[in-house]
């Protein structure tokens, strides 16, 4: 478990304002168990699906898991992304622009659950750098738990790849790696329980 980076990110108020509002991630996630998911890129297709396929779950992630919000993560600007999310009408699901990488790379930074490896290149795209595709709870900023998408060849290359997986975060697969964790969880304090009991008094 490691505490995720504090980092700096600007999001719109609400209305036809639409001011910048400079927010710290720690704040914003402080006191709650949050599914973030990484993406590569607004109005993409493939993400422009897992957005949607998460915003059709979501009241499964309320109801059977920990979670109380999701956030998909993305280093595009905010004017971008609100604009997506209104193209989708999502609802549910909550953006994160991380235009400048400041939480994607301090995350990939420190290595996430797994070094170095949570942005990648898509020059061949014209996209620069983006975060690669996962999904982490976290618990009051602590990780809990992540699960990424491996490279569709089983290479360790994932720099400016032709095409990407979404295989391993959708929700279903998602929600069943989640439901297994929480599963875990009660087996291990039973078992727990269970010795503390038997001990001889």
């Amino acid at each position: 478990m490691n505490q995720i980076p504090d980092a700096q990110v600007f999001t719109l108020t609400r209305g036809k304002s639409g001011k910048l509002l400079r927010k710290g991630t720690h704040d914003l996630w402080k006191k709650k168990d949050v599914l973030i998911v990484g993406i590569n890129g607004a109005f993409s297709p493939l993400d422009t699906q897992m957005v949607k396929d998460f915003e059709a779950s979501f009241d499964k992630f309320i109801d059977e898991t920990c979670v109380d919000e999701i956030y998909f993560i993305c280093m595009n600007d905010a004017y971008v992304m609100d604009a997506w999310w209104k193209s989708m009408k999502i609802k549910k699901c909550k953006y994160l622009p991380d235009g400048n990488g400041a939480f994607s790379m301090r995350l990939d930074g420190q290595g996430g659950m797994s070094g170095g490896i949570t942005v990648n290149e898509m020059y061949n795209k014209g996209m620069g750098k983006r975060s690669w595709r996962y999904a982490m709870l976290i618990e009051n900023n602590i990780q809990m738990a992540y699960v990424e998408e491996e490279t569709p060849d089983g290479s360790e290359n994932r720099n400016n790849l032709e095409n990407l997986a979404y295989h391993l975060t959708t929700p279903e697969e998602i929600l069943k790696f989640l439901k297994n964790r929480e599963q875990g969880d009660r087996i291990r304090d039973n078992n727990y329980h269970s010795y503390d009991q038997a001990l001889p008094q």
